[in-house]
């Protein structure tokens, strides 16, 4: 069968169309995933039996590169689908797998692998083999630790390990130089460690939802950072250096237990997106009046109860908690 009559079967047996990739006779790229399907997974609603049948027919698209079935469902995979060696990479997010797929192990070299969302408690040896993995999603598991396996992976830009039952960030992740993007949360960590100033290239950090009291002096050398969220952690002050960060255009702090912001937060210039509701401010922060690109600042929840900032203010003000807003802005 050619791929292009595979392609035809499995519109038949979806039911719909899908998007594919080809380049010349070959499918080298397949997504089940929708924004205009209901919890995107096109064949979330199909039976065990026919995900499995569609799932055979897509292992014999030998030469994909890029596939996408996240959400849809899948609870088990066939091993067949290890024929798909030439992958490089694969979405496999919110499938309730229980267990990290062993055909994995088959493929030649991932770069993009995303297992976030599947009940999973261990992380097998053998995806340490794949040396070129830049994202690496994990989140929303039951995983009791980062393995070591995963010691320098010099590529890795991309890193969410949010919602597992991980008590500590490794140091290992430390050495990660290029990655741009750390997500944790939810954990019971009480210090963040000194060394999170080696990330020089990182832009987006989330650290929300733990024990944290205070964010090192070093925190301010992140000279990259653009969006950080540290909403729903411990935090009862900012360092002073947080004012070197020339780049932040939006820092989330809800409900923390901050009563001021260091001097130097004015001058954070280009920074244009502020939550600090739900801390426990008795008088507004006048750092505040010297941000000139600020546009969105929220303040609810607070001693203060300030109706409007203190000074000239055009952007959007949040003094009172707004209706069906999410936590952390």
């Amino acid at each position: 069968m050619h791929d292009i009559d595979v392609i035809r079967e499995l519109r038949r047996r979806i039911g719909r169309d899908f998007s594919h990739e080809m380049e010349g006779e070959s499918v080298v790229g397949l997504s089940l995933a929708s924004d205009d399907c209901i919890f995107s997974g096109l064949i979330r609603h199909h039976s065990a039996q026919e995900k499995n049948d569609i799932l055979l027919l897509i292992a014999r698209l030998k030469q994909l590169r890029t596939l996408n079935l996240r959400r849809c469902m899948l609870g088990t995979m066939p091993d067949e689908m290890g024929e798909l060696a030439l992958l490089k990479h694969l979405d496999l997010g919110s499938n309730s797998l229980g267990a990290v797929p062993g055909w994995i192990a088959r493929i030649d070299d991932l770069e993009y692998l995303n297992l976030g969302v599947n009940r999973l408690a261990a992380l097998p040896p053998f995806l340490g083999k794949f040396d070129n993995i830049s994202t690496l999603l994990l989140h929303k598991n039951s995983l009791p630790e980062f393995p070591d396996v995963f010691a320098g992976k010099k590529h890795i830009g991309y890193l969410n390990l949010y919602f597992n039952r991980m008590r500590f960030i490794p140091d290992f992740i430390w050495d990660f130089s290029s990655m741009h993007t750390f997500t944790w949360g939810v954990s019971a960590m009480k210090e963040l460690s000194p060394d999170i100033a080696k990330l020089q290239n990182l832009r987006y950090l989330t650290l929300v939802n733990t024990r944290i009291s205070h964010l090192p002096d070093c925190f301010g050398a992140l000279g990259a950072l653009e969006a950080v969220r540290l909403h729903k952690n411990q935090l009862g002050e900012l360092p002073e250096t947080i004012g070197k960060l020339q780049n932040l255009r939006q820092i989330t702090l809800y409900m923390n237990q901050l009563t001021r912001l260091p001097t130097t937060f004015g001058r954070l210039h280009q920074l244009e997106k502020l939550n600090l509701a739900n801390n426990r401010f008795q008088t507004f922060p006048e750092q505040l009046s010297n941000l000139p690109r600020l546009s969105w600042l929220a303040y609810f929840g607070n001693p203060d109860q300030a109706a409007q900032p203190p000074f000239a203010f055009q952007g959007t003000f949040l003094g009172t908690r707004p209706l069906n807003t999410r936590d952390g802005g």
